[in-house]
C-alpha cells in the first residue's frame, strides 16, 4: 500500500490534508485514544477517592506529585502513538481533571508547597509529552518522505529500464575491462545473445574507444541481414572497479534524417542540463550563499564584542575565516555551473572572467583577445561557445602540459572562437584518442549549427577552432 493510501491517526487517509495540517488533527476515531483518556479519568477518580478517605486527616506524608507522575505514562504513550497533538490533548485532559479535582471535589485546604509541586509536575507532564510527540511527528514525516523517495526511485528505475529495453538503437554496457555485461533488445538482435560476457572487440571488431574514435561509420550486418552503418557514442559512470561504459550504436544509414534527429536529441539533453545547472546555481546563490554570508557577518560582529572572552573571540574569528573561505568556494562552484555574467553581460565578459580565473588558479599564462565589433548572439549560441572554451581550457590543464594558452574570439558575419596552447600536442595517428575529451564540445557545436575543428602537432601545441552562427548583429556590448 502506498503512502497516500495508508490510514492516518484519525482513520482517514494519511495524505488527505497538507503535511503541515496532518499533525494537528485529533485521532478522535481511534478507540485506543479514548481508552487512554478513560485510563486518565480512572486514575483521577482513584486519586480523589484515596484523598477523600483520609477525611480531613493530615496528608503531608503522601508524595505530592505521585498522581501527576503516574499521568506521565499515558501522556508519553499518547505521544508515541499520535504525536504532539495526541500528547497535548492527553496532557490537557489530565490538567483539566486535576483542576476539577482540586477546585470542586477536594474539600480540604492545600498547602502552597503542595499546590506548587502539583502545578510544576503538571507543567513538566505537558512539556514532556509535547516534546516527545514532536519528535515522533518529525520521525514519521521523515519516514514518509523516505518512503516516497524510495517509491519515486523505484518508479524512475522502472522507467529507465523500460526506456533502456525499448530504445530503438542498440545499447551495450561494458565493464572496466570492456566486457559486455548487458544489452537491450535491439543490441541483442544486432550482436546476438551470445555476446554477453565477451569482450566488445571480439563481437564488433573494435573496442568502445575505437568505436567512438572512428571518423567514418562502422559497417555491421543488421537484424534484417543487410549491412547497416553505425556510429557509437559512450558514457561512463561509476568509479573504481564499478565503472561501466554505455555504448549507444546509432544507425546512420539514412544519414540526413538521422543527423537531424541526433542534433535535436543532443540539443534537448544539453538544454535540460543547462536548465538544471541554472536552477541549481540560482538556488545556491539565493539560499546557501546568502545564509553563509549572513553567518560570516554575524560571527564577525560577535568576534568584535568587547564583552566576549578572548578564547571565544578567537574561535569566532577563526569561524569567520572558515565561513568566508567556504563562501568563496561556493561562488566558484556557482560560476562553474552557470556564470551569471554570461546571462547578464554576454559572451565576451564571461570568457574574460573564465580566462582570468584560470590564470589566477594555475601557473598557466592565459591571454584573452577580442577582434571585431562585439555583438550579442542568441543565448544558446553564447552558451555553447562558453562551454566549448571551458572544456578546451580544462583539457589544456589536464593533458597539454602547456605554459601559455591564447583564447581569441572574433566577431564578424560569424563568431569564431579559437583556443591555442603551446603544449606537447599529439601526432596525427593519436589524434582520435586525444580528442575524446572534446566529444561533448562537438555535440554542443552541432546542437547550434556550429562547426568545430581540432589541429595539433606533436611538440608544437593544439588549436581548437569553432565557428558559430551569428544570425543578426545586435547592438554592441557597452560593458
Amino acid at each position: 500500500m502506498s503512502s497516500s493510501e495508508r490510514p492516518g491517526p484519525n482513520g482517514g487517509p494519511l495524505d488527505a490534508a497538507p503535511a503541515g495540517w496532518r499533525q494537528l488533527v485529533l485521532p478522535v476515531r481511534s478507540l485506543r485514544f479514548w481508552v487512554i483518556q478513560g485510563a486518565i479519568l480512572l486514575v483521577i477518580a482513584v486519586h480523589s477517592v484515596v484523598l477523600e478517605s483520609f477525611d480531613g486527616r493530615d496528608i503531608d506524608g503522601i508524595p505530592a506529585p505521585l498522581t501527576s507522575s503516574l499521568m506521565l505514562i499515558p501522556v508519553l504513550y499518547a505521544a508515541l502513538s499520535y504525536g504532539a497533538i495526541g500528547a497535548f490533548a492527553t496532557a490537557s485532559w489530565s490538567i483539566a481533571l486535576f483542576a476539577v479535582h482540586w477546585l470542586v471535589i477536594h474539600r480540604h485546604p492545600l498547602t502552597s508547597e503542595h499546590l506548587w509541586i502539583e502545578l510544576v509536575g503538571l507543567l513538566v507532564l505537558g512539556a514532556s509529552g509535547v516534546v516527545v510527540g514532536r519528535r515522533v511527528d518529525i520521525a514519521r514525516e521523515a519516514r514518509r518522505r523516505a518512503e516516497q523517495a524510495l517509491e519515486q526511485a523505484a518508479v524512475a528505475q522502472e522507467r529507465f529500464r523500460d526506456l533502456f529495453e525499448h530504445q530503438p538503437s542498440p545499447v551495450v554496457i561494458t565493464d572496466r575491462d570492456d566486457v559486455v555485461v548487458e544489452m537491450n533488445e535491439a543490441a541483442e538482435k544486432l550482436l546476438g545473445r551470445s555476446a554477453h560476457g565477451l569482450p566488445l572487440a571480439a563481437v564488433t571488431g573494435l573496442g568502445s574507444h575505437e568505436l567512438v574514435a572512428q571518423e567514418s561509420p562502422v559497417a555491421m550486418s543488421g537484424p534484417d541481414g543487410q549491412v547497416h552503418h553505425y556510429v557509437a557514442s559512450t558514457h561512463s559512470f561509476g568509479d573504481g572497479p564499478r565503472v561501466v561504459t554505455q555504448i549507444v550504436l546509432a544507425d546512420v544509414s539514412r544519414e540526413h534524417r538521422r543527423r537531424e534527429v541526433q542534433r535535436a536529441l543532443t540539443g534537448r539533453v544539453l538544454q535540460i542540463q543547462e536548465q538544471e545547472r541554472l536552477h541549481l546555481s540560482r538556488e545556491l546563490h539565493d539560499d546557501a550563499l546568502q545564509q553563509l554570508t549572513h553567518l560570516a557577518r554575524t560571527l564577525d560582529e560577535l568576534s568584535r564584542d568587547p564583552d566576549l572572552p578572548a578564547e571565544l573571540a578567537r574561535t569566532a574569528g577563526q569561524s569567520v575565516d572558515i565561513a568566508k573561505t567556504t563562501a568563496t568556494a561556493l561562488r566558484l562552484l556557482i560560476r562553474g555551473l552557470r556564470p551569471p555574467v554570461l546571462d547578464d553581460l554576454g559572451l565576451v565578459p564571461a570568457l574574460r572572467q573564465l580566462t582570468e580565473e584560470t590564470g589566477r588558479r594555475t601557473d598557466l599564462r592565459v591571454q584573452f583577445r577580442v577582434v571585431g565589433r562585439i555583438a550579442r548572439a542568441p543565448v544558446d549560441v553564447e552558451l555553447a561557445a562558453y562551454r566549448i572554451a571551458q572544456e578546451a581550457l580544462t583539457n589544456v590543464l589536464k593533458h597539454a602540459e602547456a605554459r601559455q594558452v591564447i583564447v581569441e574570439v572574433t566577431f564578424g558575419r560569424q563568431i569564431t572562437l579559437e583556443i591555442h596552447d603551446d603544449g606537447r600536442g599529439f601526432a596525427a595517428s593519436a589524434r582520435s584518442g586525444q580528442g575524446l575529451g572534446l566529444v561533448g564540445a562537438r555535440e554542443r557545436a552541432g546542437s547550434v549549427g556550429a562547426t568545430l575543428s581540432v589541429s595539433s602537432r606533436e611538440g608544437v601545441g593544439t588549436s581548437v577552432r569553432v565557428v558559430l552562427p551569428l544570425p543578426r548583429l545586435a547592438p554592441p556590448d557597452r560593458q
